[in-house]
């Protein structure tokens, strides 16, 4: 018994020995590590370095004779990109000529860059952190200028929840525009789809399947003359199938929109068309009604409208009322 107990003890002192000679060894010769990657945002001419190094294009229209007083930044739908706000930019430069509009295209959309991540995200905080980061460089070439976020379909789901959700040390916009926010997308699903949805993303997360494919058998009829997937398939940007993972959490931040209501404390202009296949008139009261009564805000309903706001065959009229909006801020 004594020999096999002594036995035991010198081999665990010769393993003593051998970790106690390793870790000397290591403290004289260091293992490599790859240093961490200092990150550098900026701007340039058509793309930005984002928080992560990765780049991804924008757009900008400005103003040509003098600095602009308002600078507006757009957050794209899905299945959008940074032109979507051609038009309304276009109308800026006419009746508001103090007034710039950047917008950027968003992280696993159909012009991201990494053709391999359109059709998805790993996580929201992402798209919140590449927004202020944006924001952050668009602020530096126009320090004294106000900045609006504006946010259409899905874009006004990464304005809010990025603005109730702003990194540490990052200043927010001084205003939002919520353009056809996505709101109740859970009520326009069968329950046992969106059970399916939440399986399958647990299991399979990154498995692809089409919006339509989720439908009730509507056709989504985004404009008066025009019907989603018929427009979006003659696009570049048109991506067919998306991952599991970003559907849901896009219908994940759907479902706290009002509640993230609560914490928006800056203005804020709601627009919305009676006729948007996506969102009732009755969730976005919802919403707005949840905003708190000391924040400056203001609801714009047009019954005769579709989805596709800056699209649509009344946008002169809304974009009248947006620029009347922003004027009032000053």
């Amino acid at each position: 018994m004594f020999a096999l107990i002594s036995r035991q003890h010198s081999f665990l002192c010769r393993v003593a020995a051998c970790l106690t000679l390793a870790a000397l060894s290591s403290c004289a010769n260091p293992i490599a590590v790859n240093p961490i990657r200092k990150v550098m945002p900026k701007l340039e001419e058509k793309q930005y370095v984002t928080y992560d190094g990765d780049r991804l294009g924008y757009n900008k229209w400005l103003p040509e004779k003098e600095e602009p007083q308002t600078v507006i930044i757009g957050v794209h739908g899905i299945s959008g990109h940074s032109g979507d706000y051609d038009n309304f930019a276009k109308y800026l430069l006419k009746n508001s000529k103090s007034t710039a509009l950047y917008a950027a295209e968003t992280r696993g959309q159909g012009l991201d860059p990494k053709v391999e991540r359109r059709g998805d995200i790993r996580r929201v905080k992402e798209w919140y952190k590449d927004l202020y980061t944006f924001t952050q460089l668009v602020r530096k070439v126009h320090p004294k200028a106000k900045v609006i976020w504006f946010g259409e379909s899905m874009g006004s789901l990464i304005v809010v929840n990025a603005y109730t959700n702003a990194p540490r040390g990052m200043p927010k916009p001084d205003a939002l525009i919520v353009s056809s926010p996505i709101i109740d997308v859970q009520a326009k699903l069968a329950p046992w789809k969106i059970l399916a949805v939440r399986i399958s993303t647990f299991l399979m997360p990154t498995l692809r399947i089409s919006l339509e494919s989720l439908s009730n058998g509507e056709r989504a009829v985004v404009t008066q003359d025009d019907i989603h997937e018929e427009q979006a398939a003659k696009n570049a940007w048109y991506i067919p199938r998306y991952t599991l993972r970003l559907l849901l959490k896009l219908g994940d931040l759907a479902e706290i929109m009002p509640r993230q209501a609560e914490a928006v404390d800056c203005p804020i202009l709601v627009l919305h068309g009676g006729k948007d296949i996506f969102t009732s008139e009755d969730s976005v009261k919802n919403f707005y009604e949840h905003l708190p009564e000391t924040t400056p805000k203001a609801r714009k309903y047009y019954p005769r409208s579709y989805h596709l706001l800056m699209y649509d065959a009344h946008r002169q009229t809304i974009f009248k009322d947006t620029v009347d909006w922003i004027k009032k801020l000053k």
